[in-house]
């Protein structure tokens, strides 16, 4: 799996996505997770670590958390974020984490799944990895937001309409039906798939769409624009969100799906 960012993009990640987006679906998952002092916790594709700090909190000292990503730059700032803190950071794939079989109580991933280039692989390691009635729980996007939408329409036009189909089929979102089939052909029992709805509120498009597009893998791309097609492409996510403006702000509807098994 290859998701990596350049420069400063993991610290305007953990700026401005964790709290307007990421930071807030780490608490409705780990809400419905409900883990308990003292357990293990793995927190798969963690990113600058909002999830496994949450987690960490919850297990408290008597428990263990890994924070698992494979992008060098998540995990160093995930590591200056917690300097004190007793988590492990690990530079693994998903599919191959070099942890012992039965380390964990439970294994979560928030906005993950979605990138695992062999998600049957990652499965399987992720059955393998947790103890008899051990869980899991990721998360995955349930289709476009309208800002999402806007947004992939205006990469398309102004950097590379390539670089916007990837970016729409990470965000595609496969049936329920589908995920429940994935968790149970890899083993797993007690199969839900789990919908969550929140409504998101972020600056207006000038402002969001460069800090947003600036903690991406495709920041480059967009940097490499001039300044007037950046404005631009701004202003087309603008112009497709009139209907979600709300005073100095965009707020929209946006979902995901929780896929949740049992190591049975």
């Amino acid at each position: 799996m290859s998701f990596q960012l350049s420069g400063n993009a993991a610290e305007i990640y953990e700026n401005t996505l964790v709290p307007l987006w990421f930071g807030r679906w780490a608490r409705e998952l780990l809400d419905l997770v409900a883990l308990k002092p003292g357990e293990a916790v793995l927190d798969i594709a963690c990113g600058t670590g909002v999830t496994t700090r949450l987690a960490a909190q919850a297990v408290g000292g008597a428990g263990r958390v890994v924070g698992l990503d494979v992008n060098e730059g998540m995990l160093a700032t995930a590591r200056e974020l917690a300097p004190d803190s007793a988590t492990d950071w690990l530079l693994a794939d998903a599919a191959q984490t070099g942890l012992a079989a039965g380390s964990f109580d439970a294994i979560i991933a928030q906005h993950g799944y979605h990138y695992f280039p062999d998600k049957p692989a990652a499965l399987a390691e992720f059955l393998r990895l947790l103890k008899p009635g051990g869980r899991l729980a990721l998360s995955i996007w349930a289709g476009h937001s309208p800002y999402t939408a806007a947004l992939c329409d205006a990469v398309a036009r102004y950097i590379s309409p390539e670089i916007a189909q990837k970016q729409h089929s990470q965000r595609a979102a496969p049936s329920p039906e589908d995920l429940a089939a994935q968790l149970e052909a890899a083993g797993f029992g007690d199969v839900n798939i789990l919908r969550q709805d929140l409504q998101i509120e972020v600056p207006l498009a000038a402002t969001f769409v460069p800090l947003h597009l600036g903690s991406m893998p495709i920041a480059a791309a967009f940097h490499g624009l001039d300044d007037a097609a950046k404005a631009a492409l701004a202003g087309d996510v603008a112009d497709a969100l009139q209907d979600y403006v709300v005073g100095d702000a965009l707020v929209y509807p946006d979902a995901v799906h929780v896929m949740t098994g049992v190591k049975v």
